[in-house]
């Protein structure tokens, strides 16, 4: 019987491992084609084709889908590249560890907005979002074109 148990357990363990392992996997696709999309970005002075306010705004809209498991409703806010790039499957992984290590959504801690130029030297918009968990913070960068679109998104 104890045999049995071990094998189990291992298994069990085997399991787990895989799953945290597929998350990390994911969680690295996010932060590889953030950082495709926004290659070449320099700069920190918004332009004046964006609102402040409105990319915070923006950018809360995105975390607070992300944060009651509305992962199809923010694949929406993103641009077709993004898209393209990022699948809701990817961002519930990634929300699952998320929040598997830090527990549930409690509030925004800060937000600020910088402006960059994207690969093509396009004005870009990126807020930066402070998030506090039950047990600690996360850091949302999400990036917009002109357009309001999400060109960029990664969690840490």
């Amino acid at each position: 019987m104890k045999t049995n148990r071990k094998t189990d357990m291992t298994a069990k363990k085997n399991e787990n491992l895989g799953r945290i392992l597929r998350k990390g996997i994911s969680m690295a696709l996010i932060m590889a084609a953030t950082m495709l999309l926004l290659m070449g970005c320099s700069g920190t002075k918004l332009s004046g084709d964006f609102d402040e306010e409105k990319v915070k705004a923006a950018a809360h809209e995105a975390i607070d889908h992300l944060t009651a498991g509305e992962y199809e409703e923010c694949v929406a806010l993103m641009g077709e590249e993004m898209q393209a790039a990022l699948s809701a499957e990817v961002l519930a992984a990634n929300m699952e560890t998320i929040t598997g290590q830090k527990g549930a959504f409690q509030e925004y801690k800060s937000s600020s907005v910088v402006g960059q130029k994207d690969k093509d030297g396009a004005e870009c918009a990126v807020a930066v979002i402070v998030a506090a968990f039950e047990k600690g913070t996360a850091t949302f960068t999400v990036s917009y074109n002109k357009e309001m679109e999400m060109i960029g998104f990664w969690i840490k």
